[in-house]
């Protein structure tokens, strides 16, 4: 969609503003920055700027590790107590202040006044609607809800919405925007309290609040039914399509018709218990067991590593057409979303179509491979799958002299290896490769292993190139680049199972 002439042209926004740095404004400051642009920040404490670059210093390995920061400059921000100085030149605001009403409310009179009309303002609030939120500004038709997800460097979704008086034109502009930067939007039809997510999230919460008052369920036992239940299945199929696959060959409409009888039944609360001092306290205290003296960067730290794998995966799958409903813009961006338009290169792609392929890797088994059981000993599959990466490396250009003259090479970060089958002193084993997925700097490899037709083992393998020098991820030169594609364009059909 072209923006009106009212608005500016997509391509010409360089400068972006984030009203507050707390969580969700300096995480919406770090993903700012690892697209490119130079972001302003404007908080009133004279602290903020400490806690900032905490925040960007954390994000910022999670948003390489998804090829989001090629040539973006992580300093590229400043931030201000003077709302005038941040707002100075500004091409989009995005405001992510405390969620007060009446602070929302005079901040955005400000706003409008320090702008230009032509300006979009975007606003991360969690539950108002933009209606309520804009009584007091002049021109309320460029104000708009862009509702994300915490952390919102890394969750993709952002819920769009306008007022009753925005213009049409500027929802259409801020979806668009959203979009370009790599984000799935959501273009909600009209204003709901809590939009759509949050209104899922907080029912859950509600029951969960409930369990914990009426001693029915620990803060332990209700996350790990969600982490280890039906959290699962939501990221490839959310909540509706899980409940038509229930149904079995009959889908949605044996699901309703068999079932539906139980909506009747007393199994949620969905008012919200009294928070009494004695819940809150038994709420906390679950969550310091639970965390098991794990620090909150901890936990950051180990959610953020967990939703990058997380991310990965659903984007392979859908590149494959694994995923349904899902796409790979909308769970892994990547340089496509740059704001000059332009891509990775010609190794970011699906591996279909026509090309070169990757050549086996062929050993024997040698006796000191071999364990007490007199078989290949698990250790030694391993050894040989790297073996067979290090024949990839060299016919893709990645050999030793590249590595030399460049100081970068591969580093593998994820695998898995499936055992099916032993292997015995002085058999062939013959490695046949896969490209399933590459990136401006990543290649998403996988393997079978075969012995006389059959196969023993499979690996699948996560591999970064990475500048031993800065100690950092790095693009794959032009030429390997080309490589990759080449190869990308001729991976024939995989036999092997998918690890997952």
């Amino acid at each position: 969609m072209t923006a009106p002439s009212s608005f500016p042209a997509l391509e010409s926004v360089r400068t972006i503003t984030c009203i507050g740095a707390g969580t969700i404004g300096g995480g919406w400051a770090a993903y700012f920055l690892a697209r490119g642009y130079t972001v302003k920040v404007w908080d009133p404490d004279p602290t903020a700027g400490e806690r900032l670059t905490r925040l960007i210093d954390a994000a910022w390995p999670a948003l390489a590790e998804l090829d989001m920061v090629p040539g973006a400059d992580r300093t590229a921000w400043t931030i201000d107590t003077d709302l005038a100085e941040a707002l100075a030149g500004t091409d989009f605001v995005q405001e992510s202040a405390p969620e007060n009403l009446d602070l929302k409310r005079r901040l955005f009179a400000d706003i409008d006044v320090l702008t230009p009309a032509s300006v979009i303002i975007g606003s991360s609030t969690s539950g108002y609607s933009m209606t309520e939120m804009a009584t007091e500004v002049t021109r309320p038709e460029r104000f708009v809800v862009g509702h994300p997800f915490n952390p919102p460097y890394l969750i993709p979704l952002v819920e769009v919405v306008g007022g009753e008086a925005t213009d049409p034109a500027a929802v259409a502009w801020a979806a668009d925007f959203y979009a370009r930067i790599g984000k799935s939007v959501i273009r909600m039809d009209r204003e709901v309290p809590g939009f759509i997510a949050n209104r899922l999230q907080e029912a859950q919460w509600r029951e969960a609040l409930h369990m914990v008052e009426a001693g029915e369920a620990t803060v332990e036992q209700i996350d790990r039914s969600i982490t280890d239940g039906p959290g699962l299945r939501w990221p490839f199929q959310g909540p509706m399509l899980t409940f038509h696959l229930a149904g079995g060959e009959g889908g949605m409409a044996h699901m309703l018709d068999h079932f539906g009888p139980s909506l009747k039944s007393p199994w949620t609360r969905l008012d919200a218990p009294e928070l009494t001092p004695a819940l809150r306290d038994a709420v906390v205290a679950g969550c310091e067991d639970e965390s098991a003296g794990r620090s909150i960067a901890d936990l950051v730290s180990a959610r953020d590593a967990g939703i990058v794998a997380l991310r990965r995966l659903t984007a392979d799958l859908a590149s494959g057409g694994g995923a349904a409903g899902a796409t790979p813009a909308a769970t892994q961006p990547t340089a496509a979303a740059t704001d000059d338009g332009t891509g990775p290169g010609a190794a970011d792609q699906d591996a279909s179509g026509t090309g070169r392929q990757l050549s086996e890797y062929r050993t024997a088994v040698r006796e000191e491979w071999i364990d007490y059981n007199g078989h290949l000993s698990e250790a030694f599959y391993v050894l040989v799958f790297g073996f067979a990466t290090d024949a990839i490396m060299d016919e893709l250009g990645l050999d030793a002299a590249y590595r030399e003259a460049t100081g970068c090479s591969l580093y593998t970060v994820e695998s898995h290896v499936r055992y099916l089958d032993e292997v015995s002193l002085g058999s062939t084993l013959i490695v046949r490769p896969q490209l399933v997925a590459a990136g401006a700097k990543r290649l998403h490899l996988a393997y079978e292993m075969v012995v006389d037709g059959r196969v023993v083992a499979t690996e699948e393998n996560l591999a970064l190139h990475v500048d031993q020098t800065a100690d950092a991820a790095t693009e794959f030169p032009a030429e390997i680049a080309a490589t990759i594609a080449e190869v990308a364009r001729s991976t024939p059909e995989w036999s092997g199972r998918r690890v997952g």
